[in-house]
């Protein structure tokens, strides 16, 4: 697919060009339209899909109301409709098919009907598994049809009409359009089966039309050399020759050309696949990318292409050096061109780096400047989008994908694009002092904020990531923008006493059930040594996730052993201090104790935390839809979302009334919110190093994974029976909850709430209390004491900051 994102045209160098005789056949090729319209079909599909399946009744429904409309009206009108229509879809074929044959288009007619065929069947197998059951409220509807609420001639029809597309006049597409929506109105109108089905046909015969269409390839659609010379003519410039330029212009195709009286000129030419290649990438962006500024693409083509010519028109009358438009005009088959002055020279991106001086680089961003004081983004700037004619002179060339009026966001990853993409050529410190030469420190704090690899275009990325120039540019630009590191004050606790006295409370707690319990049975001792084991390697495997997580989310390498001492550290700190807050705290500190900055240690803090939360919720969400598969309890597939809902109601109760404690929101600002803040940036980080994000996520799944299986194999080792699931939705709700709480570790309610809902769920409290105790002090407890040794370790070495250092 084109790289829509750069439109690249520095193609007036006459030096690059190739002369070619123009085919004297339209090659075949798969084109980006094709894949497009694949994506609408498949969408398209899966709505009609989704109506057939839930909307059966309203579909139904919807038939009886145009019924009783239509029904005032005698019957032979009535049917007149539904004939033309059914004649058309049935007659249309059989002549295309003989016309095919007469001129010998074997290839285009085996094409035509293998789509045609494969959505015949394709509607009529799909259809029927979805309509096996008749509407609930309507059970009589599909009677008259035999059960058949589908048309399989008109997903024929549409997939021949789509493989046709190329090969079709407008007058005949538009023709074709209109009886496929007058289809639709006389089904829903005039006919006596609901159409249940109609927008999955019109899905799948667009799906099996793109796709043949696809495998076999189309005609290329792309002007050819006469094409370009009548459209011109047609402007009033008489074309003595033309030839393709071979320069990198991968959203259109450039062409250079002389006139008869000796001008030179450019051509840039764009058609449907351009414009296709276009939307899908706009789309992607919109799909996976926040904050792109991108606008809603035009209504057409023509659209398009008249933007770029006021565009470039703009940029010239505000005085930005551009080369001369001399017109647009409309050539072959729905396609477009923009005529330029040709200019002799190169493009900056071909000049020889030494050639690159501090002066050429200072007449660049003084363009710049002048763009942005004009308000005018250029959205692709690149040193193979600036231009250097043979006099010596630049010229800012491509407007394909700029912006008039643009917004301070636009503007900023102007700013941001034209340091990245000389740095690779000129080096971190010359880009980055040409720039502050231009915009000074207020620019490239602006210009910071967009120095983010999804922020810059495809080649711009591309060059950073070969050279790894990414962070040191960032680095470099953040010093000279004198941009603040975001202050942090979180402490990491010192003393070892609270956790004696949570002990103290877990203890008293357990041993208050143990001694309610045993007034009616004894407590279970160990029923299956074997199952002891399994308890003692969940608990080392959720320490192993928690640990391969926050190496995940690690943008630096650190010494693995310290990373672990650092891990039981923030275990044993979470014993001392409420809401994680000491556990955040330790990880800050240890990273910005091993050079880190503030600014990346919370950002990988944070989206370490915010990854093991939504872990945690959508385990929690499994655990609720598994629940009582055995039938053990009863969870109706409604009562999922009202069990998550509810859940999420009384952790956002907890915090709300925790807010309410002044010393409690002051340690939660202080310690949890910078990290969760900064979560987004350490989350962007991460995507050029798709391994660490792997191990981030694969790290926050597994530790309440491993949580359950440890709380499992401690209910087994006691004797217990009840079904995982169910102590899975135990586990990850008591966690959750006891997260909110202000008693560090949970230490006590966690124990009473693990055994109370062991108990609710079925088993027995003879068996949940050994079974909590159990889980307890090999996930917790003694985790604590290793964490305690390794926190003493981690200050004597410096590998951790002191408390007074923390609250810096």
């Amino acid at each position: 697919m084109a790289d829509t994102t750069a439109p690249t045209v520095p193609a007036t160098a006459v030096q690059h060009t190739t002369t070619a005789a123009a085919p004297a056949e339209r090659r075949m090729v798969r084109s980006p339209t094709s894949v497009l319209r694949l994506l609408v079909g498949l969408a398209i599909t899966a709505l009609g899909m989704f109506i057939t399946w839930r909307f059966a009744n309203t579909m139904a429904a919807l038939n009886r109301d145009w019924e009783q409309l239509t029904h005032v009206l005698p019957a032979w009108i009535r049917a007149i409709p539904t004939v033309i229509v059914g004649l058309t879809l049935l007659l249309v074929p059989i002549v295309v098919n003989v016309q095919l044959l007469r001129y010998r288009r074997f290839r285009l007619w085996g094409v035509v009907n293998l789509a045609a065929f494969s959505a015949f069947v394709l509607s009529e197998v799909v259809v029927g598994m979805l309509t096996t059951q008749p509407p609930s409220l309507f059970p009589k509807a599909y009677v008259d049809a035999q059960g058949a609420v589908n048309d399989p001639l008109l997903a024929g029809f549409v997939a021949a009409f789509v493989v046709g597309i190329p090969y079709l006049p407008p007058s005949t597409r538009r023709l074709a359009t209109w009886t496929i929506g007058i289809s639709f109105l006389t089904t829903l109108g005039f006919s006596d089966v609901p159409a249940v089905a109609w927008v999955t046909d019109l899905g799948l015969g667009v799906v099996c039309g793109a796709a043949v269409a696809l495998l076999f390839g189309t005609p290329d659609t792309a002007p050819d050399r006469q094409e370009l010379i009548d459209g011109l003519a047609r402007s009033g410039i008489q074309i003595a020759d033309i030839a393709p330029a071979a320069v990198d212009a991968r959203g259109s195709t450039p062409w250079l050309g002389s006139t008869t009286d000796g001008r030179k000129v450019f051509v840039k030419v764009l058609n449907q696949d351009n414009r296709s290649a276009d939307l899908m990438f706009r789309m992607f962006r919109a799909l996976f990318l926040r904050n792109t500024g991108d606008e809603r693409p035009t209504s057409s083509l023509r659209r398009t292409v008249e933007h770029e010519a006021l565009l470039s028109l703009r940029a010239t009358a505000a005085g930005i050096p551009t080369p001369e438009l001399l017109t647009v005009s409309d050539i072959g088959n729905d396609a477009m061109l923009l005529a330029f002055v040709a200019i002799d020279g190169d493009s900056l991106d071909r000049v020889p780096d030494d050639e690159v001086t501090d002066e050429l680089l200072d007449e660049v961003w003084r363009q710049v400047v002048d763009l942005q004081d004009h308000g005018i983004a250029h959205r692709d700037l690149r040193l193979a989008n600036i231009f250097s004619a043979s006099d010596g002179r630049l010229y800012l060339i491509d407007f394909g994908f700029a912006e008039l009026a643009a917004s301070p966001l636009l503007l900023a990853t102007d700013l941001a694009e034209l340091i990245g993409s000389t740095a690779p050529v000129v080096g971190v410190q010359r880009s980055v002092d040409a720039a502050e030469r231009a915009v000074g420190p207020h620019g490239l704090a602006r210009a910071y904020l967009r120095l983010q690899p999804y922020a810059l275009g495809g080649a711009t990325r591309a060059a950073l990531k070969e050279s790894e120039l990414l962070e040191p540019l960032r680095v470099a630009v953040e010093d000279r923008a004198h941009i603040p590191e975001p202050d942090y004050h979180g402490t990491v606790p010192r003393s070892v006493w609270p956790a004696v006295a949570l002990f103290g409370l877990a203890v008293a707690t357990m041993a208050g059930i143990a001694y309610g319990v045993t007034r009616d049975e004894p407590l279970a001792g160990v029923a299956q040594w074997d199952q002891l084991g399994w308890t003692v390697f969940a608990a080392l495997a959720v320490m192993a996730a928690s640990t391969a997580a926050f190496v995940g989310s690690l943008r630096d390498w650190i010494s693995l052993r310290h990373v672990v001492l650092s891990r039981l550290a923030a275990t044993a700190t979470d014993a001392v201090a409420p809401f994680h807050t000491g556990s955040v705290a330790t990880r800050v500190q240890f990273l910005r104790a091993n050079g880190i900055d503030t600014s990346s240690a919370l950002g990988s803090v944070g989206v370490a935390v915010v990854g093991r939360v939504v872990a945690q919720v959508a385990m929690l969400y499994l655990a609720i839809r598994l629940s009582g598969r055995d039938g053990s309890i009863d969870v109706e597939s409604d009562d999922v979302t009202v069990g998550v809902v509810a859940l999420v109601v009384v952790a956002v109760l907890l915090l709300a009334a925790t807010a309410l404690l002044p010393w409690a929101r002051r340690s939660i600002a202080r310690s949890v919110v910078p990290p969760v803040r900064q979560w987004v940036h350490g989350f962007r980080a991460l995507t050029g190093h798709p391994t660490r994000l792997a191990q981030l996520i694969l790290g926050s799944v597994f530790v309440p994974l491993a949580t359950v299986g440890c709380l499992v194999a401690a209910v087994r080792t006691m004797g217990g029976a009840l079904d995982p699931p169910s102590v899975a939705l135990v586990a990850l709700a008591v966690m959750l909850v006891a997260a909110f709480l202000p008693i560090p570790g949970g230490a006590g309610v966690v124990e009473a709430g693990l055994v109370g809902g062991l108990v609710v769920f079925g088993e027995r409290a003879a068996v949940a209390v050994p079974a909590v105790a159990l889980f307890r002090l090999v996930s917790f407890w003694i985790p604590l004491v290793a964490g305690f040794v390794a926190l003493r370790w981690l200050r004597r070495n410096g590998q951790l900051g002191s408390a007074a250092a923390s609250g810096s």
